[in-house]
């Protein structure tokens, strides 16, 4: 019996499970656990599902991946924003245990110690709090972090490859998901048993995850643009300098925001804030 398909309305033709044109299976019964538990399986979990072959794809043959979801080739791997919900969701859960277990404050006071043992100076108590609120807010709004350096991240690297043959602004996003997703699943398993064996390693390891993005990224756009060592390299110098006179941009403009907004609460608003001046 020829069916419409729920999706996208195309015609299935009888003896066909899937529509032709979304690609969506014909589902006749009410959905059930069983079935739930089925897509989570071929989703997430096992040898051969689309999570495992985008991880090891996006190390092995990123191109596949990132130009395949480009071109519409959306079968084999799971899509951008899908694997970026996912690192999320990893990140979160990374948050979690840090904080339920204790090992973010333990964590705090070996790296108080440690520069105590260097011998730096000041209230070891308000130095402590600090920081934890700090980790706190970071931790809070650490999803909205991550989704706000995606545009940034683009728009870099639509700087630094300019022209036609680049990827556009939006294409740009695409690969920033992508890449940017990878790292943190990769890296976020990794992070959580250094912090168990040794904080110290951990925050070498916290600063080394930077330049691994970095080179994770050129690799990315090498194999996607194939382009050869010496024009990689040049290209990720340009994006240092891009990137160095962007973060110069926002340091300026936090300044100057900051001061306008003293100025607005100071002359328009009437808050008294002579305990934020130094005192003569």
């Amino acid at each position: 019996m020829e069916r419409n398909c729920k999706n996208c309305a195309d015609l299935i033709y009888a003896g066909k499970s899937h529509c032709s044109g979304c690609g969506a299976k014909w589902i006749e019964n009410r959905i059930t656990m069983k079935q739930v538990g089925n897509d989570f399986v071929d989703m997430y979990i096992g040898i051969d599902t689309k999570f495992v072959r985008t991880f090891l794809d996006l190390f092995r043959k990123p191109e596949a991946v990132i130009l395949g979801y480009m071109n519409g080739r959306r079968v084999n791997y799971m899509d951008a924003v899908r694997y970026m919900l996912l690192a999320l969701f990893v990140t979160g859960i990374y948050m979690f245990i840090m904080r339920s277990s204790g090992a973010l404050d333990q964590y705090l006071q070996d790296f108080q110690s440690g520069w105590a043992r260097q011998g730096s100076h000041g209230n070891d108590a308000n130095m402590m709090e600090f920081q934890r609120k700090t980790s706190d807010v970071i931790f809070d709004y650490l999803g909205i972090i991550t989704l706000s350096s995606i545009p940034l991240l683009a728009l870099i690297g639509r700087i630094t490859f300019w022209g036609k043959r680049y990827f556009n602004f939006t294409e740009q996003i695409v690969f920033y998901l992508y890449t940017f997703a990878q790292i943190t699943i990769a890296t976020t398993p990794i992070s959580l048993i250094l912090l168990w064996i040794s904080p110290e390693v951990f925050t070498y390891w916290s600063f080394m995850t930077y330049p691994i993005m970095f080179i994770y990224n050129a690799y990315c756009y090498k194999k996607c643009f194939q382009l050869d060592l010496q024009t990689t390299i040049l290209k990720s110098l340009i994006a240092v300098l891009v990137l160095s006179v962007m973060a110069i941009l926002i340091f300026f403009l936090l300044i100057i925001l900051t001061i306008i907004t003293l100025l607005i609460a100071d002359k328009v608003l009437g808050y008294d804030l002579s305990a934020f001046l130094p005192q003569k």
